[in-house]
């Protein structure tokens, strides 16, 4: 059965661009196109009145009087202390807005093991936007020489810091984040003392039995996002009409104590589960040699 509103799931189109200009360095300029390299999903509800429907809004409000603020009274400010703001007119913030360059400078190459990944945001493909031959130049050098670009560019008047990586002829783009945006392992108490906990070597040994039972080629097809899948097909049956029971909800498993016991049943589980599907396995080790 169709739904008179058709379909629900999402449909796609092809990409579109959110930026072009050109990724310079020297004094070679290539024009690319930024293309997102990841496409979020997620299943978002409206708030609504149950009486007629209708879209629920919201107003901006004055926080002590709850008398609506027109934007003619709306002014910036940032919190210096409880309930102490400066106030900062957006004319005062024009001069230290980045300039809007539309270009990638490429400021120096470096491998790709020294770029902790902590530091990765947004990815994007970039793809070229013209003659092709020296945005493949470019990726193919890249390539070979195993080497990372860093560079800066301005989108949306907002400056990032990027690496750009050559993978299969292609160069994708990876927003990076600053230093003092990543938060130090030492701030975090829990992360205190961890070197002086005693482990001997037959809970080492036992755990990286379990580590090797389990590994793999990474496939990311495998992994899906089971929430969103299971409200979309729920949501998908309420537009269609049809009924729907509540499946029951999985209690929590019981948390074992003993850590060697943790350990054994974990590496026979997997074991196990590898007997069972032989031609899993097989084709693993054919797809690595």
């Amino acid at each position: 059965m169709v739904s008179p509103l058709g379909p629900v799931w999402l449909t796609l189109g092809m990409a579109r661009p959110v930026w072009s200009g050109t990724i310079s360095f020297g004094l070679v300029a290539i024009p690319v196109k930024l293309f997102h390299a990841v496409r979020r999903q997620s299943v978002s509800f409206n708030q609504l009145d149950e009486r007629n429907m209708a879209r629920i809004r919201y107003r901006k409000v004055n926080a002590e009087t709850g008398d609506e603020v027109g934007d003619d009274h709306i002014v910036k400010g940032y919190e210096v202390s409880k309930g102490r703001y400066v106030l900062v007119d957006p004319d005062e913030l024009e001069p230290f807005m980045p300039v809007a360059t539309k270009s990638i400078d490429l400021e120096e190459f470096v491998d790709l093991a020294e770029i902790d990944p902590v530091y990765f945001d947004t990815a994007y493909h970039l793809a070229p936007d013209g003659p092709p031959k020296p945005y493949v130049l470019l990726a193919r050098a890249m390539e070979a020489s195993g080497k990372v670009a860093i560079g800066r560019f301005v989108m949306r008047n907002k400056q990032y810091t990027a690496a750009i990586r050559a993978e299969e002829g292609r160069l994708v783009m990876s927003t990076l984040a600053y230093a003092d945006e990543v938060v130090d392992p030492n701030e975090i108490e829990e992360l205190h003392g961890l070197d002086a906990i005693d482990v001997n070597d037959r809970e080492v040994a036992m755990a990286e039995s379990l580590v090797a039972s389990l590994a793999g080629d990474f496939e990311p097809e495998k992994y899906r996002d089971e929430y969103r899948e299971e409200v979309m097909a729920l949501i998908q049956m309420k537009a269609d009409g049809e009924e729907f029971e509540m499946p029951e909800i999985a209690s929590e498993k019981p948390k074992v104590v003993d850590i060697m016991a943790a350990l054994e049943a974990s590496v026979a589980a997997a074991k196990e589960a590898r007997t069972r599907h032989p031609a899993k396995k097989a084709a693993g080790k054919k797809k690595s040699a």
